[in-house]
């Protein structure tokens, strides 16, 4: 077992298991929904403790090595790769929408094309992303590195917790840190601009952004 796996995805799952605390308190009909993870996981299921409170999931995914997980899929679970853009089912056909740590990974400019089809499919919603206002990057385990300018903080990834407990090459560090952008509130609120965004708090400070509607 790699060091990042030992170490930090521990501390990952006492995130995960708050946030499956309050999705319990949202969405307390959870288990008689039909419900939508849009860039999940069967393992963020798991290791929220959602497991054993929903009733069936589809995952819409772009790549199968995404939801690659140490958890056997049950037949609470259907996997569906798609394009990325349109998740190819009617309007309001789920009633939760939910994703987890995935709008920071989508290209900016692919963004509001992804919230928009969110918003269609879902007649309820979660939607939670890292918050840039949060000192440290939760992906590197790096204070203040997404606060500089890209190119500087492309050479601080190769020291940061993450480059050196995971020891993947540089080609990777670079595309990783390349895909990761965090979003600010303001980034959230333009897109979702009518619904609802609270925040995740940690020591006081917003740890994640969270839209409802």
């Amino acid at each position: 077992m790699r060091p990042w796996h030992r170490f930090i995805v521990p501390i990952l799952a006492y995130f995960r298991k708050r946030r499956g605390q309050r999705i319990r308190r949202l969405f307390p009909d959870l288990q008689s929904y039909r419900v939508l993870d849009l860039g999940g996981s069967v393992h963020f299921w798991h290791e929220t403790g959602l497991i054993d409170h929903v009733g069936h999931v589809d995952i819409y995914n772009v790549s199968h090595s995404e939801i690659q997980t140490q958890h056997r899929a049950s037949d609470k679970f259907s996997i569906h790769i798609y394009d990325g853009a349109t998740i190819p089912v009617p309007s309001n056909s789920y009633d939760l929408l939910l994703s987890n740590s995935v709008f920071e990974h989508i290209p900016p400019q692919a963004r509001a094309r992804v919230a928009s089809e969110a918003r269609r499919v879902g007649k309820r919603g979660f939607v939670q992303t890292p918050a840039k206002e949060f000192p440290v990057e939760p992906h590197f385990v790096m204070p203040f590195i997404h606060w500089l300018p890209r190119s500087w903080g492309r050479q601080f990834v190769r020291v940061s917790p993450w480059a050196l407990l995971s020891r993947h090459k540089p080609a990777v560090q670079d595309a990783y840190w390349a895909e990761v952008q965090l979003l600010g509130k303001r980034d959230v609120s333009s897109l979702f601009p009518d619904d609802a965004v609270s925040s995740e708090r940690f020591l006081g400070m917003p740890k994640a952004w969270i839209v409802t509607w």
